[in-house]
Parts: structure tokens; sequence; C-alpha cells
């Protein structure tokens, strides 16, 4: 049997495509897509780019992230598959079909953004539906007398809510998407401001919860205050204005870092160290790691700004944190060993025990044996390999 082919399909390359701005405006110019990045590198391109050729100019309706990847790896031809189009409004129509359940997943401002486009093509035909089923009702009720009106209005009027379609075309609940397209108007309201900087933090927020956002939009007076402080560059996020306006400062966490020492003008509790590190900084927390002097393991301990009466100290294990971090640049495939470096990198300071212990990881002798043990498991996966190909053999 001979092999059809599809006459659509072709193979050009990338240098003569270009992407529909409807792409770039809601999907952004360049997405990160490290697992599709590497199934092409690995498999080239599987699915072909959905193309345009209606202007004379090859034009992208579906696949940007797989023409920029090509583009990277230095990719000679691409798949490609031209698509029908007699207009610029049906150009955009594919752009949306074809991207609906787009793999890869996407952002809530995305799914938004395309719900714009998916309302402003539903409502009209909505309303003709309307004035369609108005019509037939109207000579219904002159041409068949023994049929209620109520009976007429029910069969006349199937057909989804607008809202329900779009909501389910984005794959939401009606109740999320009402929040949503709140959120998303005051972006674009913000936008027209010309306030980027909090259009940046608000979709931020956005992505990470469409209640939280939305919360944050009806509470007019923290809206706005948050909203001023992140384009005065005193905050960065929504969730920190949030936290700070809540406990009463303004930007009380500015001072911290990750990483730094700060030695407490009391000790916390009698066995605790009386310094400690930042290990982490959340809306309500400023994060540290103690050492408990009873059993000298590393204890967690949360605080608010304004409970920490600490100064900052300089560095005190800058050299053993340089060697913890390229023994876990070394080992990061061996993941005991990561557990250990990871917690040594919490404590403000080592013991000598400790330092014993990155002496040993660094020594020749359990490198070898690291080499020794893996070296080992590799005969025995072979080994195990042969024996389940001998089987099938048999």
């Amino acid at each position: 049997m001979s092999e059809v082919h599809n006459p659509a399909i072709v193979y050009i390359s990338p240098a003569e495509l270009v992407v529909h701005p409807k792409l770039i405006e809601i999907y952004g110019e360049n997405e990160d897509r490290p697992a599709l990045e590497k199934s092409i590198s690995e498999k080239g391109i599987l699915e072909s780019l959905k193309v345009s050729a209606r202007t004379g100019v090859n034009v992208v309706l579906a696949g940007k992230c797989r023409l920029q990847i090509a583009r990277q790896l230095g990719i000679s031809a691409v798949k490609v598959e031209f698509v029908e189009s007699g207009s610029p409004e049906e150009d955009l129509k594919l752009v949306l079909d074809f991207n609906l359940h787009r793999e890869g997943g996407k952002t809530h401002y995305q799914k938004f953004h395309e719900g714009q486009y998916w309302e402003s093509v539903l409502r009209p035909q909505a309303k003709e539906r309307q004035r369609e089923s108005a019509r037939r009702l109207n000579e219904t009720k002159y041409s068949n007398l023994n049929t209620s009106i109520d009976e007429n209005k029910t069969q006349l009027n199937k057909g989804k809510p607008v809202i329900q379609e779009v909501s389910e075309n984005l794959r939401i609940s009606v109740g999320s998407y009402h929040k949503g397209k709140k959120v998303f108007e005051y972006i674009s309201h913000l936008r027209e401001l010309q306030k980027f900087k909090a259009v940046v933090a608000l979709e931020a927020e956005f992505n990470r919860s469409i209640d939280a956002a939305y919360k944050f939009v009806c509470n007019q007076d923290i809206c706005d205050q948050v909203i001023d402080l992140i384009e005065a560059d005193e905050i960065g996020s929504i969730s920190d204005g949030i936290a700070w306006m809540r406990n009463g400062d303004r930007n009380p966490f500015r001072r911290f870092q990750v990483g730094q020492v700060y030695q407490f003008k009391e000790r916390l509790r009698p066995e605790l160290e009386i310094v400690g590190r930042v290990i982490g900084i959340t809306n309500e927390f400023v994060v540290f790691g103690l050492r408990n002097l009873v059993n000298m393991n590393l204890e967690i301990v949360n605080l608010r700004p304004r409970q920490i009466d600490a100064e900052l100290q300089d560095e005190p294990s800058a050299e053993q944190r340089e060697r913890i971090l390229h023994l876990m640049e070394k080992f990061r495939d061996v993941f005991p060993v990561q557990v250990s470096l990871a917690e040594l990198l919490k404590l403000p300071n080592l013991t000598d025990k400790e330092e014993v212990l990155l002496r040993m990881y660094e020594s020749d002798v359990f490198e070898k044996t690291w080499e020794d043990y893996k070296n080992q498991m590799k005969a025995m996966e072979v080994s195990t390999n042969r024996k389940e190909g001998n089987v099938r053999a048999a």
C-alpha cells in the first residue's frame, strides 16, 4: 500500500515565518518550555505548525513556541501545515481555535485574554439566537395554537449562556470567570494608566490565584496603596504589599535578605544560639535557622519583622559556604548528600564535627567510594537488562 501524504504539509525555513501578533500579545514574546525544548532537540518537531499564507506572508497561527525553539536550536526547516483563511477575522479565530487546549499549560492571564475574544464572538451569536427565537415564537403563536407559549419559549431558547460557554472553553468555573474578569479588566486599566510595574505584579498574583487577586482588587483602599508602593519601587509584589499593610509597617522586610546572619540582643530561648541565619522570607515572617545548643540540631524560628531585635553580622562562614555549594554541584545526583549539605547552609556557622563531615565529602576516598557504587549499580542494571532480554528471547 502506498503512503498517502498531506499536500498541505511542507518543510520550510524558520526565517520565512512570522508569528501572528495575537499569539505574542496573549502568550508573550518568549516562553520557557523546557520539556518541549528537550522533546524537539531529541525527536524534532512532531506536530506541524499551522500557517496562513493569505497575505503572501507565512503567518504562524499555532506553534509559536515550536518556532522559537527551532530557531534557538538552529533547525534549518520546520514542519508546516498551510490552512485556509479568508480574512483577518478568520485568522484571529483560527489562532484562538488552534490554541484553545494548548499543551504546556496557560496562565490565568492568558486564559482571560482568550476569554475576552470568545465573549466578543459568542455574544453577537447569542443575540442573533434570541432574535431568531423571538421570530419563530411569534410565528408559532399563530401557526400552532395547541402548543403552549411556555413550551415554545423553552424549545426556542435552547443554548448555553455566553459566560458558561466561555468558562467551559477556558476550563474554569463560572464563578472563577466572573472574579477573574474583574481582575483582568483592572489589569487592563492599570496598563492604560501606564502603571507597568503594578501590571507585572498584579498579573503575577492573578496567575498564582484568581481568588487572591480578586479579593485584592475588591479591597480598593489597600489596593490603591499597594499599587502606589509598587510603582514607587517600595515593594515588588502584591502579596508582600498586603502583608506589610496588615502589619501596619511600610516595607518592614526590606532590610532582610536570605543568607544574612543576625546576632540577637537576647536569646530567643535559653537553649538557642544567639546568632541565626535568614533562610526564608514569607508574606508574614522572616524565617531564621538557629542552632539548638542542647542537641546541636538546626531549629527553624518564624519571626515578624517587629519582633526581630538583632544586628546584621559579617558572614562568619564564607569559605565553608563556598565549599558546600561546590560539593552540592559535584554530587547533585546524590540525594542524601544534597540533603545534608542543604541543612548545613541553613546554620549560622559549623561545628568541628560538621567541618570533618565537609572534609570527608571532599576527600578522594568518598569520591572513589561513590564512583565504585555507581559502577556496581550500572553493572547490575546491565546484567538485569541482559537477563530480561534472554527471557523475552526464550
